[in-house]
């Protein structure tokens, strides 16, 4: 009998993947079915375990737990043809990646990225000063339940265009709902009104047009935010009036302004 023959036939090694750490650690599917679970509450047709084996599928040895996310996401948006629900889910997904990669720079509120994107010169004095002034008020109007509302490519280009980047790195430094409260504050007076402001952006009633969500609270020039400032307060008081009117007959939302990209 030969040695070869004697030999152990050799170990299959099982996927490595990379966390955010550095730490490797053993591509665990269930693992991934839970993180998709989390987003699928309420979605009746969306499998989850479909998603994760198809990530997987996807997935080679040494990729980072970042780069899975990202798999994952992709996943479920591939399936938006087969099942509308995959919208929702994927951006479920989306927005717990989004908030993965601001946490991971040590941002863990609403005033802290303010704070942060004013140093990096991203964040106008005035809104930086307003918000440090009234920083707990602020972080408890957070809603991050409010990302719930958004269909995927609805949030995919609030993701690719309107979120805060830090210069050096590219990582965001805001979310979703940290971004439209930054908006509202930059286009209001007192933190009521900047709640108020956020509340109805949150919904998706109403959100203002692109330059003002570009520029509202930042270090750049915004040339209308008066006119903004009472679109919004117009906004208020119409989407106010309009709430029992559309619950009265279809329960549909189209009110004055909204963005009907971001939540369909």
């Amino acid at each position: 009998m030969t040695v070869m023959e004697n030999a152990a036939p050799p170990r299959r090694t099982q996927m490595q993947v990379r966390k955010r750490n550095g730490d490797a650690e053993p591509v665990d599917v269930n693992k991934i079915v839970r993180a998709v679970e989390r987003w699928a509450g309420g979605l009746d047709d969306v499998d989850p375990l479909r998603v994760a084996t198809k990530t997987i599928s996807g997935l080679y040895d040494g990729a980072t737990t970042a780069e899975l996310d990202r798999l994952s996401i992709q996943t479920a948006a591939e399936m938006i043809g087969d099942e509308p629900q995959y919208s929702r889910l994927a951006a479920g997904l989306l927005a717990g990646y989004i908030d993965k990669e601001v946490r991971g720079q040590g941002i863990a509120s609403f005033s802290q990225a303010i704070s942060l994107g004013q140093a990096e010169g991203l964040i106008g004095d005035a809104t930086a000063e307003f918000v440090k002034d009234n920083a707990r008020k602020l972080d408890d109007a957070i809603d991050p339940s409010a990302d719930r509302r958004f269909e995927y490519f609805g949030l995919r280009t609030v993701y690719d265009r309107y979120l805060l980047r830090h210069p050096s790195t590219r990582l965001v430094i805001e979310t979703p709902q940290y971004f439209m409260l930054r908006v509202a504050c930059g286009l209001s007076t007192t933190p009521a009104e900047a709640i108020g402001f956020y509340r109805l952006m949150s919904s998706l009633a109403y959100l203002p047009s692109s330059p003002t969500l570009f520029n509202s609270g930042t270090a750049r020039r915004c040339s209308t935010p008066e006119r903004s400032t009472r679109r919004c307060r117009r906004a208020t008081w119409s989407t106010r009036r309009a709430t029992s009117w559309t619950r009265s007959t279809t329960g549909t939302r189209r009110w004055p302004g909204c963005r009907n990209s971001l939540v369909a």
